[in-house]
Protein backbone atom coordinates (compact mmCIF):
# COMPACT_ATOMS: atom_id res chain seq x y z
CA UNK A 1 0.00 0.00 0.00
CA UNK A 2 0.67 3.35 -0.44
CA UNK A 3 -0.69 6.79 0.84
CA UNK A 4 -1.70 9.62 -1.79
CA UNK A 5 -1.95 12.99 -0.87
CA UNK A 6 -2.13 14.80 -3.72
CA UNK A 7 -4.76 16.83 -5.65
CA UNK A 8 -6.80 15.99 -8.67
CA UNK A 9 -10.02 16.60 -10.04
CA UNK A 10 -11.52 14.31 -12.96
CA UNK A 11 -13.69 15.42 -14.88
CA UNK A 12 -16.49 13.18 -16.33
CA UNK A 13 -18.80 14.40 -19.04
CA UNK A 14 -21.68 12.19 -20.14
CA UNK A 15 -23.14 12.54 -23.51
CA UNK A 16 -26.56 13.13 -23.97
CA UNK A 17 -27.21 15.17 -20.90
CA UNK A 18 -28.51 18.40 -22.41
CA UNK A 19 -32.18 19.70 -21.52
CA UNK A 20 -34.46 21.30 -24.22
CA UNK A 21 -33.57 24.65 -23.12
CA UNK A 22 -30.41 24.14 -24.73
CA UNK A 23 -32.25 25.08 -28.16
CA UNK A 24 -31.92 28.85 -26.74
CA UNK A 25 -29.63 31.08 -28.48
CA UNK A 26 -28.47 32.44 -25.36
CA UNK A 27 -29.40 30.44 -22.56
CA UNK A 28 -27.99 27.24 -21.40
CA UNK A 29 -25.32 26.66 -24.04
CA UNK A 30 -22.22 25.98 -21.81
CA UNK A 31 -22.17 22.16 -20.80
CA UNK A 32 -22.63 21.55 -17.51
CA UNK A 33 -20.34 19.40 -15.27
CA UNK A 34 -21.95 17.66 -12.05
CA UNK A 35 -18.35 16.85 -10.58
CA UNK A 36 -17.25 20.30 -10.64
CA UNK A 37 -20.55 22.04 -9.23
CA UNK A 38 -20.92 23.62 -5.85
CA UNK A 39 -23.94 25.50 -4.76
CA UNK A 40 -22.09 28.86 -5.09
CA UNK A 41 -20.90 27.51 -8.82
CA UNK A 42 -24.72 26.82 -9.90
CA UNK A 43 -25.92 30.22 -8.32
CA UNK A 44 -23.52 32.25 -10.41
CA UNK A 45 -23.91 30.21 -13.82
CA UNK A 46 -27.31 30.72 -13.57
CA UNK A 47 -27.19 34.28 -12.97
CA UNK A 48 -24.36 34.55 -16.04
CA UNK A 49 -27.16 33.07 -18.12
CA UNK A 50 -25.05 29.81 -18.78
CA UNK A 51 -27.45 27.40 -17.42
CA UNK A 52 -31.30 27.16 -16.98
CA UNK A 53 -31.85 24.84 -13.81
CA UNK A 54 -33.92 22.71 -16.00
CA UNK A 55 -30.61 21.41 -17.90
CA UNK A 56 -28.70 21.42 -14.44
CA UNK A 57 -31.58 19.09 -12.93
CA UNK A 58 -31.74 17.27 -16.35
CA UNK A 59 -28.06 16.70 -16.28
CA UNK A 60 -28.34 15.30 -13.07
CA UNK A 61 -30.98 13.03 -13.86
CA UNK A 62 -29.38 11.22 -16.93
CA UNK A 63 -26.35 11.19 -14.78
CA UNK A 64 -28.14 8.45 -12.28
CA UNK A 65 -29.39 7.08 -15.17
CA UNK A 66 -26.70 6.06 -17.26
CA UNK A 67 -24.35 5.22 -13.71
CA UNK A 68 -26.90 4.04 -11.01
CA UNK A 69 -28.96 1.20 -12.54
CA UNK A 70 -26.96 0.61 -15.46
CA UNK A 71 -23.19 1.02 -16.49
CA UNK A 72 -21.29 0.97 -13.37
CA UNK A 73 -24.40 0.09 -11.32
CA UNK A 74 -24.00 1.84 -8.18
CA UNK A 75 -27.36 0.93 -6.53
CA UNK A 76 -27.37 4.58 -4.50
CA UNK A 77 -30.92 5.26 -5.47
CA UNK A 78 -34.09 3.71 -4.31
CA UNK A 79 -36.47 6.36 -5.81
CA UNK A 80 -35.91 9.31 -8.79
CA UNK A 81 -38.47 12.28 -8.59
CA UNK A 82 -40.53 12.08 -10.92
CA UNK A 83 -41.89 15.57 -10.27
CA UNK A 84 -37.84 16.96 -10.49
CA UNK A 85 -37.92 18.46 -13.61
CA UNK A 86 -41.08 19.94 -13.68
CA UNK A 87 -39.72 21.82 -10.16
CA UNK A 88 -36.59 23.20 -11.77
CA UNK A 89 -38.72 24.83 -14.48
CA UNK A 90 -40.80 26.75 -11.99
CA UNK A 91 -37.50 27.69 -10.69
CA UNK A 92 -36.47 29.03 -14.10
CA UNK A 93 -39.34 31.00 -14.49
CA UNK A 94 -39.54 32.67 -10.49
CA UNK A 95 -35.61 32.66 -11.48
CA UNK A 96 -36.41 34.91 -14.46
CA UNK A 97 -38.68 37.28 -12.84
CA UNK A 98 -37.49 37.45 -8.72
CA UNK A 99 -33.85 36.05 -9.55
CA UNK A 100 -32.71 33.05 -6.95
CA UNK A 101 -35.29 31.61 -4.74
CA UNK A 102 -33.35 30.86 -1.35
CA UNK A 103 -29.95 29.59 -0.62
CA UNK A 104 -30.33 26.25 -1.86
CA UNK A 105 -32.03 27.65 -5.28
CA UNK A 106 -31.94 24.67 -8.35
CA UNK A 107 -29.62 22.61 -5.92
CA UNK A 108 -30.49 18.80 -6.08
CA UNK A 109 -30.59 17.05 -3.21
CA UNK A 110 -30.86 13.34 -2.45
CA UNK A 111 -32.44 12.37 0.97
CA UNK A 112 -31.68 8.90 2.46
CA UNK A 113 -34.53 7.05 2.99
CA UNK A 114 -35.81 7.37 6.27
CA UNK A 115 -36.61 10.88 6.04
CA UNK A 116 -40.31 11.97 4.73
CA UNK A 117 -41.12 12.81 1.27
CA UNK A 118 -44.84 13.80 0.33
CA UNK A 119 -44.23 13.30 -3.11
CA UNK A 120 -41.77 10.13 -2.80
CA UNK A 121 -42.14 6.76 -0.41
CA UNK A 122 -40.02 6.78 2.69
CA UNK A 123 -39.30 2.68 2.81
CA UNK A 124 -36.03 2.49 4.97
CA UNK A 125 -34.76 -0.13 2.68
CA UNK A 126 -38.42 -2.35 2.59
CA UNK A 127 -41.56 -0.45 3.05
CA UNK A 128 -42.76 -0.75 0.23
CA UNK A 129 -45.75 0.96 0.67
CA UNK A 130 -44.67 3.75 3.37
CA UNK A 131 -46.21 6.70 1.63
CA UNK A 132 -46.03 9.61 4.46
CA UNK A 133 -48.28 12.53 3.71
CA UNK A 134 -46.59 15.57 4.45
CA UNK A 135 -42.72 16.20 3.94
CA UNK A 136 -39.87 16.19 7.54
CA UNK A 137 -39.48 19.91 8.94
CA UNK A 138 -35.48 19.50 7.36
CA UNK A 139 -37.47 18.58 4.14
CA UNK A 140 -39.76 21.26 4.21
CA UNK A 141 -36.52 23.94 4.85
CA UNK A 142 -34.66 22.20 1.73
CA UNK A 143 -37.94 22.88 -0.36
CA UNK A 144 -38.54 26.21 1.00
CA UNK A 145 -35.18 27.39 0.09
CA UNK A 146 -35.49 26.46 -3.23
CA UNK A 147 -33.88 22.73 -2.65
CA UNK A 148 -34.94 20.16 -5.61
CA UNK A 149 -35.17 16.79 -4.18
CA UNK A 150 -34.44 14.81 -7.01
CA UNK A 151 -34.28 11.54 -5.59
CA UNK A 152 -34.48 8.94 -2.10
CA UNK A 153 -30.97 7.48 -1.66
CA UNK A 154 -30.85 3.61 -0.83
CA UNK A 155 -29.13 2.81 2.90
CA UNK A 156 -28.30 -0.13 5.33
CA UNK A 157 -32.11 -0.69 5.93
CA UNK A 158 -33.78 0.37 8.78
CA UNK A 159 -30.22 2.18 10.07
CA UNK A 160 -29.00 -1.21 11.39
CA UNK A 161 -25.59 -1.26 10.43
CA UNK A 162 -22.40 -0.74 8.56
CA UNK A 163 -22.56 -2.73 4.88
CA UNK A 164 -24.87 -0.57 3.34
CA UNK A 165 -27.56 -2.75 1.59
CA UNK A 166 -31.36 -3.01 1.49
CA UNK A 167 -34.04 -5.13 0.55
CA UNK A 168 -35.01 -2.75 -1.70
CA UNK A 169 -32.20 -1.12 -2.91
CA UNK A 170 -29.47 -3.72 -3.01
CA UNK A 171 -26.02 -3.52 -1.50
CA UNK A 172 -24.97 0.44 -2.58
CA UNK A 173 -21.13 0.26 -4.23
CA UNK A 174 -18.31 2.16 -3.91
CA UNK A 175 -17.58 5.24 -5.57
CA UNK A 176 -14.12 4.48 -5.93
CA UNK A 177 -13.96 1.22 -6.58
CA UNK A 178 -16.95 -1.21 -7.62
CA UNK A 179 -15.92 -3.62 -5.27
CA UNK A 180 -15.70 -2.31 -1.89
CA UNK A 181 -18.83 -1.36 0.03
CA UNK A 182 -20.10 2.37 0.67
CA UNK A 183 -20.27 2.08 4.34
CA UNK A 184 -23.54 2.53 6.24
CA UNK A 185 -26.02 3.26 6.95
CA UNK A 186 -25.94 6.10 5.19
CA UNK A 187 -24.39 4.17 2.62
CA UNK A 188 -26.98 4.93 -0.64
CA UNK A 189 -26.58 9.13 0.20
CA UNK A 190 -22.97 8.70 0.81
CA UNK A 191 -22.50 6.91 -3.15
CA UNK A 192 -24.73 9.21 -4.48
CA UNK A 193 -23.13 12.46 -3.73
CA UNK A 194 -19.79 11.11 -3.87
CA UNK A 195 -20.51 9.59 -7.38
CA UNK A 196 -22.34 13.31 -8.11
CA UNK A 197 -26.13 12.17 -8.69
CA UNK A 198 -26.30 14.95 -6.58
CA UNK A 199 -24.83 18.03 -4.95
CA UNK A 200 -25.66 17.24 -1.71
CA UNK A 201 -27.39 14.67 0.81
CA UNK A 202 -29.64 13.94 4.11
CA UNK A 203 -28.10 10.96 6.17
CA UNK A 204 -29.03 10.17 9.55
CA UNK A 205 -26.37 9.17 12.45
CA UNK A 206 -27.38 6.98 15.62
CA UNK A 207 -23.46 5.75 16.15
CA UNK A 208 -21.78 6.87 12.86
CA UNK A 209 -24.24 6.28 10.06
CA UNK A 210 -23.31 9.79 8.33
CA UNK A 211 -19.50 9.87 9.40
CA UNK A 212 -18.68 5.85 7.95
CA UNK A 213 -19.70 6.33 4.52
CA UNK A 214 -17.85 9.81 4.46
CA UNK A 215 -15.14 8.85 5.26
CA UNK A 216 -15.03 5.89 2.91
CA UNK A 217 -16.37 7.73 0.17
CA UNK A 218 -14.20 10.91 0.48
CA UNK A 219 -16.91 13.49 1.61
CA UNK A 220 -17.21 16.01 4.23
CA UNK A 221 -20.13 14.82 6.77
CA UNK A 222 -21.46 16.21 9.87
CA UNK A 223 -23.25 14.61 12.74
CA UNK A 224 -24.74 17.93 14.53
CA UNK A 225 -25.28 18.60 17.80
CA UNK A 226 -28.31 16.32 19.27
CA UNK A 227 -31.18 18.99 19.27
CA UNK A 228 -29.94 21.28 16.52
CA UNK A 229 -32.43 19.27 13.91
CA UNK A 230 -35.80 18.31 14.39
CA UNK A 231 -36.43 14.54 14.26
CA UNK A 232 -39.85 15.27 12.90
CA UNK A 233 -40.79 12.93 9.84
CA UNK A 234 -37.34 10.88 10.25
CA UNK A 235 -38.36 7.13 10.81
CA UNK A 236 -36.33 6.09 14.37
CA UNK A 237 -34.06 4.03 15.15
CA UNK A 238 -32.93 5.45 18.62
CA UNK A 239 -34.15 8.70 19.17
CA UNK A 240 -32.38 9.74 22.27
CA UNK A 241 -28.89 9.33 19.49
CA UNK A 242 -30.49 9.82 16.04
CA UNK A 243 -30.14 12.80 14.41
CA UNK A 244 -29.65 14.17 10.70
CA UNK A 245 -27.11 15.58 9.09
CA UNK A 246 -25.54 17.05 5.78
CA UNK A 247 -23.35 14.88 3.04
CA UNK A 248 -21.47 16.88 0.92
CA UNK A 249 -18.21 17.37 -1.36
CA UNK A 250 -16.74 20.43 0.40
CA UNK A 251 -16.93 22.62 3.45
CA UNK A 252 -18.90 25.41 1.87
CA UNK A 253 -21.63 23.31 1.23
CA UNK A 254 -22.24 21.72 3.82
CA UNK A 255 -22.23 25.23 5.61
CA UNK A 256 -25.31 26.35 3.64
CA UNK A 257 -26.58 22.97 3.54
CA UNK A 258 -26.56 22.73 7.29
CA UNK A 259 -27.76 26.65 7.67
CA UNK A 260 -31.00 25.51 5.74
CA UNK A 261 -31.75 22.33 7.70
CA UNK A 262 -31.66 23.92 11.21
CA UNK A 263 -34.36 25.63 12.98
CA UNK A 264 -37.07 25.65 15.37
CA UNK A 265 -40.01 22.81 14.93
CA UNK A 266 -42.76 22.97 17.50
CA UNK A 267 -43.78 19.23 16.39
CA UNK A 268 -44.01 16.85 19.52
CA UNK A 269 -41.50 14.80 17.36
CA UNK A 270 -38.46 17.44 17.20
CA UNK A 271 -36.97 16.40 19.99
CA UNK A 272 -35.30 19.87 20.42
CA UNK A 273 -35.70 19.87 24.33
CA UNK A 274 -34.50 22.59 26.70
CA UNK A 275 -31.69 20.81 28.18
CA UNK A 276 -29.73 17.58 26.95
CA UNK A 277 -31.06 15.35 29.78
CA UNK A 278 -33.82 12.81 28.17
CA UNK A 279 -36.72 14.10 30.63
CA UNK A 280 -36.11 17.43 29.68
CA UNK A 281 -39.36 19.57 28.23
CA UNK A 282 -39.08 20.60 24.41
CA UNK A 283 -38.31 24.18 23.41
CA UNK A 284 -41.47 26.64 23.01
CA UNK A 285 -40.41 28.96 20.99
CA UNK A 286 -38.23 29.89 18.16
CA UNK A 287 -36.38 32.70 20.10
CA UNK A 288 -35.65 30.21 23.43
CA UNK A 289 -34.21 28.03 20.33
CA UNK A 290 -31.91 30.23 19.38
CA UNK A 291 -30.62 30.82 22.57
CA UNK A 292 -30.39 27.34 23.53
CA UNK A 293 -28.58 26.50 20.15
CA UNK A 294 -26.93 29.89 19.10
CA UNK A 295 -26.46 31.38 15.56
CA UNK A 296 -27.37 29.07 12.47
CA UNK A 297 -25.86 31.04 9.58
CA UNK A 298 -22.73 28.36 9.52
CA UNK A 299 -21.78 30.17 6.16
CA UNK A 300 -20.41 33.31 8.50
CA UNK A 301 -17.91 31.04 10.10
CA UNK A 302 -16.12 29.73 6.81
CA UNK A 303 -12.48 31.41 7.12
CA UNK A 304 -9.32 29.88 5.52
CA UNK A 305 -7.00 31.54 7.85
CA UNK A 306 -8.87 29.61 11.00
CA UNK A 307 -6.45 27.18 11.56
CA UNK A 308 -3.70 30.36 12.39
CA UNK A 309 -3.37 30.30 16.17
CA UNK A 310 -6.19 27.12 16.72
CA UNK A 311 -5.53 24.85 19.19
CA UNK A 312 -6.37 21.41 18.05
CA UNK A 313 -6.29 18.28 20.49
CA UNK A 314 -5.15 14.70 19.37
CA UNK A 315 -7.02 11.45 20.82
CA UNK A 316 -3.78 9.19 19.92
CA UNK A 317 -5.94 6.63 21.72
CA UNK A 318 -8.29 6.25 19.00
CA UNK A 319 -6.26 5.69 16.05
CA UNK A 320 -5.84 2.28 16.31
CA UNK A 321 -3.04 -0.32 17.05
CA UNK A 322 -1.09 -0.16 13.89
CA UNK A 323 -1.35 -4.27 13.97
CA UNK A 324 -3.22 -3.92 10.18
CA UNK A 325 -1.81 -2.74 7.56
CA UNK A 326 -4.70 -0.44 6.21
CA UNK A 327 -4.41 0.61 9.92
CA UNK A 328 -1.14 1.58 9.23
CA UNK A 329 -1.40 3.68 6.55
CA UNK A 330 -4.44 5.56 8.08
CA UNK A 331 -2.40 6.24 10.94
CA UNK A 332 -0.08 7.87 8.58
CA UNK A 333 -2.63 10.19 6.25
CA UNK A 334 -3.61 11.65 10.09
CA UNK A 335 -0.23 12.34 11.10
CA UNK A 336 0.74 13.95 7.31
CA UNK A 337 -2.86 16.15 7.95
CA UNK A 338 -1.41 16.81 11.72
CA UNK A 339 1.65 18.47 10.05
CA UNK A 340 -0.37 20.32 7.53
CA UNK A 341 -2.57 22.37 10.50
CA UNK A 342 0.82 22.43 12.20
CA UNK A 343 2.16 24.22 8.73
CA UNK A 344 -1.05 26.50 8.97
CA UNK A 345 -0.11 28.02 12.36
CA UNK A 346 -2.36 25.41 14.51
CA UNK A 347 -1.08 23.89 17.56
CA UNK A 348 -1.87 20.34 17.66
CA UNK A 349 -1.19 18.60 20.99
CA UNK A 350 -1.82 14.85 22.34
CA UNK A 351 -4.58 14.49 24.77
CA UNK A 352 -6.17 12.01 26.80
CA UNK A 353 -10.08 11.62 27.34
CA UNK A 354 -10.38 10.47 31.03
CA UNK A 355 -11.12 6.80 31.06
CA UNK A 356 -11.91 6.60 27.85
CA UNK A 357 -11.47 3.02 27.37
CA UNK A 358 -13.61 2.06 30.12
CA UNK A 359 -16.27 4.63 29.24
CA UNK A 360 -16.63 3.06 25.71
CA UNK A 361 -16.87 -0.28 27.06
CA UNK A 362 -19.17 0.48 30.08
CA UNK A 363 -22.20 2.29 28.23
CA UNK A 364 -23.69 0.82 24.56
CA UNK A 365 -25.65 2.50 22.01
CA UNK A 366 -29.55 2.14 22.69
CA UNK A 367 -31.11 1.27 19.85
CA UNK A 368 -31.94 -1.93 21.21
CA UNK A 369 -34.32 -0.35 23.54
CA UNK A 370 -35.61 2.44 21.60
CA UNK A 371 -36.09 1.38 18.02
CA UNK A 372 -39.55 -1.04 18.58
CA UNK A 373 -41.45 1.52 20.46
CA UNK A 374 -40.47 4.33 18.32
CA UNK A 375 -40.88 2.78 14.86
CA UNK A 376 -44.58 2.16 16.05
CA UNK A 377 -45.13 5.87 17.08
CA UNK A 378 -43.96 6.77 13.62
CA UNK A 379 -45.44 4.33 11.82
CA UNK A 380 -48.50 6.02 13.80
CA UNK A 381 -48.21 9.40 12.73
CA UNK A 382 -50.26 9.62 9.26
CA UNK A 383 -53.27 6.84 8.17
CA UNK A 384 -53.07 3.95 6.34
CA UNK A 385 -56.33 4.52 4.29
CA UNK A 386 -54.31 5.59 1.51
CA UNK A 387 -51.22 3.61 1.63
CA UNK A 388 -51.88 0.79 3.90
CA UNK A 389 -48.58 1.15 5.33
CA UNK A 390 -47.51 -1.32 8.64
CA UNK A 391 -48.70 0.48 11.88
CA UNK A 392 -46.34 -1.02 14.27
CA UNK A 393 -42.97 -2.98 15.28
CA UNK A 394 -44.88 -5.94 15.35
CA UNK A 395 -46.62 -5.67 12.15
CA UNK A 396 -43.60 -5.26 10.36
CA UNK A 397 -41.48 -8.14 12.13
CA UNK A 398 -44.02 -10.70 11.58
CA UNK A 399 -44.17 -9.47 8.19
CA UNK A 400 -40.29 -10.77 7.15
CA UNK A 401 -40.08 -8.03 4.46
CA UNK A 402 -36.36 -7.46 5.36
CA UNK A 403 -33.25 -8.93 4.59
CA UNK A 404 -32.60 -12.29 6.63
CA UNK A 405 -28.95 -10.30 7.83
CA UNK A 406 -31.53 -7.82 9.65
CA UNK A 407 -33.94 -10.66 11.64
CA UNK A 408 -31.42 -10.59 14.52
CA UNK A 409 -31.86 -6.80 14.56
CA UNK A 410 -35.82 -7.08 15.39
CA UNK A 411 -35.44 -10.35 17.30
CA UNK A 412 -33.07 -8.01 19.63
CA UNK A 413 -35.31 -5.39 19.76
CA UNK A 414 -38.77 -7.24 20.04
CA UNK A 415 -37.35 -8.32 23.88
CA UNK A 416 -35.31 -5.53 24.96
CA UNK A 417 -37.45 -2.76 23.87
CA UNK A 418 -40.76 -4.15 25.84
CA UNK A 419 -39.96 -2.46 29.31
CA UNK A 420 -37.32 -0.06 28.60
CA UNK A 421 -38.05 2.45 32.01
CA UNK A 422 -38.13 -0.17 34.30
CA UNK A 423 -34.39 -1.85 32.55
CA UNK A 424 -31.44 -0.71 34.71
CA UNK A 425 -29.27 -1.02 31.70
CA UNK A 426 -31.39 1.62 29.77
CA UNK A 427 -31.87 3.69 32.30
CA UNK A 428 -27.73 4.03 33.20
CA UNK A 429 -27.20 5.05 29.49
CA UNK A 430 -30.17 7.53 29.35
CA UNK A 431 -28.94 9.33 33.02
CA UNK A 432 -25.48 8.51 33.83
CA UNK A 433 -23.89 8.44 30.32
CA UNK A 434 -24.49 11.69 29.09
CA UNK A 435 -23.36 12.72 32.42
CA UNK A 436 -20.06 10.83 32.93
CA UNK A 437 -19.62 11.10 28.86
CA UNK A 438 -19.82 14.96 28.40
CA UNK A 439 -17.94 15.97 31.59
CA UNK A 440 -14.58 13.54 30.32
CA UNK A 441 -14.91 15.33 27.03
CA UNK A 442 -15.37 18.68 28.30
CA UNK A 443 -12.64 18.35 30.88
CA UNK A 444 -10.30 17.25 27.71
CA UNK A 445 -11.78 19.95 25.50
CA UNK A 446 -11.11 23.02 28.36
CA UNK A 447 -7.89 21.16 29.38
CA UNK A 448 -8.34 20.93 32.93
CA UNK A 449 -7.74 18.84 35.63
CA UNK A 450 -9.89 15.85 37.50
CA UNK A 451 -10.64 19.12 39.63
CA UNK A 452 -11.54 21.40 37.30
CA UNK A 453 -8.22 23.43 37.16
CA UNK A 454 -6.73 24.57 34.37
CA UNK A 455 -3.61 22.60 32.41
CA UNK A 456 -3.33 25.37 29.87
CA UNK A 457 -5.34 27.10 27.41
CA UNK A 458 -8.59 25.27 25.66
CA UNK A 459 -8.56 22.84 22.79
CA UNK A 460 -11.04 24.19 19.82
CA UNK A 461 -11.77 20.47 18.85
CA UNK A 462 -10.47 16.70 18.88
CA UNK A 463 -9.29 14.99 16.72
CA UNK A 464 -9.03 11.39 15.44
CA UNK A 465 -9.45 8.82 12.55
CA UNK A 466 -13.04 8.81 11.85
CA UNK A 467 -12.45 5.09 11.88
CA UNK A 468 -9.59 2.88 11.78
CA UNK A 469 -9.76 1.23 8.31
CA UNK A 470 -10.68 1.95 4.82
CA UNK A 471 -13.58 0.61 2.72
CA UNK A 472 -14.52 -3.17 2.80
CA UNK A 473 -15.39 -5.98 0.08
CA UNK A 474 -19.01 -4.99 -0.87
CA UNK A 475 -21.50 -6.82 0.70
CA UNK A 476 -18.76 -6.37 4.22
CA UNK A 477 -18.20 -3.73 6.55
CA UNK A 478 -15.00 -1.44 6.55
CA UNK A 479 -11.76 -3.08 7.12
CA UNK A 480 -11.77 -1.54 10.70
CA UNK A 481 -14.10 0.76 12.26
CA UNK A 482 -12.27 1.26 15.72
CA UNK A 483 -15.04 2.70 18.65
CA UNK A 484 -14.48 6.78 17.92
CA UNK A 485 -17.78 6.65 16.13
CA UNK A 486 -19.80 6.45 19.35
CA UNK A 487 -18.42 9.97 21.19
CA UNK A 488 -20.07 12.01 19.50
CA UNK A 489 -23.44 10.27 20.13
CA UNK A 490 -22.89 9.22 24.02
CA UNK A 491 -22.10 13.65 24.21
CA UNK A 492 -24.51 14.80 21.71
CA UNK A 493 -21.67 17.01 20.63
CA UNK A 494 -20.87 18.08 17.00
CA UNK A 495 -18.66 15.64 14.87
CA UNK A 496 -17.39 16.63 11.51
CA UNK A 497 -15.39 14.25 9.10
CA UNK A 498 -13.51 15.28 6.07
CA UNK A 499 -11.18 13.49 3.88
CA UNK A 500 -7.19 13.92 4.55
CA UNK A 501 -5.86 11.48 2.26
CA UNK A 502 -6.00 8.00 0.01
CA UNK A 503 -4.81 4.39 0.78
CA UNK A 504 -3.76 2.03 -1.90
CA UNK A 505 -6.69 -0.58 -1.58
CA UNK A 506 -5.59 -4.49 -1.95
CA UNK A 507 -7.24 -3.91 -5.49
CA UNK A 508 -5.11 -0.72 -6.67
CA UNK A 509 -7.78 1.50 -6.36
CA UNK A 510 -6.96 4.87 -4.27
CA UNK A 511 -9.59 4.91 -1.09
CA UNK A 512 -10.20 7.78 1.00
CA UNK A 513 -9.15 8.30 4.77
CA UNK A 514 -11.21 10.68 6.74
CA UNK A 515 -10.01 13.06 9.93
CA UNK A 516 -13.28 13.31 12.18
CA UNK A 517 -13.14 16.88 14.43
CA UNK A 518 -15.17 16.71 17.56
CA UNK A 519 -16.58 19.98 19.21
CA UNK A 520 -18.46 21.43 22.22
CA UNK A 521 -22.49 21.34 22.26
CA UNK A 522 -23.79 23.64 19.38
CA UNK A 523 -19.78 24.51 18.15
CA UNK A 524 -20.58 23.66 14.58
CA UNK A 525 -19.55 26.81 13.05
CA UNK A 526 -15.82 26.40 14.83
CA UNK A 527 -15.45 22.82 12.97
CA UNK A 528 -16.17 24.14 9.93
CA UNK A 529 -14.14 26.77 9.73
CA UNK A 530 -11.25 25.02 11.07
CA UNK A 531 -12.30 22.06 7.83
CA UNK A 532 -12.78 24.82 5.52
CA UNK A 533 -9.04 26.62 6.20
CA UNK A 534 -7.62 22.56 5.78
CA UNK A 535 -9.46 22.28 2.49
CA UNK A 536 -8.54 25.58 1.24
CA UNK A 537 -5.05 25.11 1.73
CA UNK A 538 -4.63 21.29 0.69
CA UNK A 539 -7.70 20.09 -1.45
CA UNK A 540 -7.60 17.43 -0.20
CA UNK A 541 -10.76 16.09 -1.91
CA UNK A 542 -10.02 13.13 -5.43
CA UNK A 543 -12.97 13.00 -7.14
CA UNK A 544 -14.04 9.11 -8.25
CA UNK A 545 -13.64 8.33 -12.00
CA UNK A 546 -16.92 6.76 -13.17
CA UNK A 547 -18.12 5.99 -16.63
CA UNK A 548 -21.38 4.83 -18.07
CA UNK A 549 -19.38 2.31 -19.70
CA UNK A 550 -18.12 0.61 -16.79
CA UNK A 551 -20.03 -2.95 -15.59
CA UNK A 552 -19.64 -4.14 -11.87
CA UNK A 553 -17.28 -6.87 -10.72
CA UNK A 554 -19.15 -10.19 -10.43
CA UNK A 555 -19.63 -9.95 -6.45
CA UNK A 556 -23.19 -11.27 -5.47
CA UNK A 557 -25.33 -9.10 -3.00
CA UNK A 558 -26.26 -12.17 -1.35
CA UNK A 559 -22.88 -11.57 0.28
CA UNK A 560 -24.35 -8.77 2.93
CA UNK A 561 -27.52 -11.10 3.41
CA UNK A 562 -24.81 -13.43 5.01
CA UNK A 563 -23.12 -10.79 7.37
CA UNK A 564 -23.75 -11.80 10.68
CA UNK A 565 -25.72 -10.18 13.04
CA UNK A 566 -23.41 -7.78 15.06
CA UNK A 567 -25.34 -5.16 17.40
CA UNK A 568 -22.42 -3.73 18.51
CA UNK A 569 -21.55 -2.25 14.89
CA UNK A 570 -25.34 -0.81 14.97
CA UNK A 571 -25.65 2.58 13.64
Amino acid sequence: MKLKTCSLLVLLALSGCKSASDDNDDVGQKEFNPQAATIAGIHQALLNGEHTCEQIIETYLDRSEALDRSGPELNALITVNKEALERARELDTSFAEEGLQGPLHCVPVTVKDNVNTSDMLTTGGALANNQPLTDAYIVRNIRAAGGIVISKANLHEYAFGYTGGSLLGGVPRNAYDLSKGPGGSSSGTGTAVSASLALVGIGTDTGGSIRVPSSVQGLVGIRPSMRLLSQEGIMPLAPFQDTAGPMCRNVSDCASFLSVMAGYDESQYSGQRVLFAIDAPLMSNASQYQVVTGENDYTQYLDADKLNGARIGVVRSLFGTGSSQENQQVQKAMDLAIENMEKLGAIVEDVEIPDLDYLLTEYMSLSRFEFSYSLTEYLETWSSDLDNHYRSFDQVHSSGEYLPASEGSFNLYATMGQDRWNDEDYLKNVHERPEVFRTAVLRTLNNQDEHGGSLGQHYDALIYPSITGIAGPHGGNPTESGSANRISPFTGFPALTMPVGYVESDTGSDLPVGLEMLGREFDEGRLLALAYAYEQAYSPRIEPVLTEDMTPPAISNQLMMRTGFDEEMMN
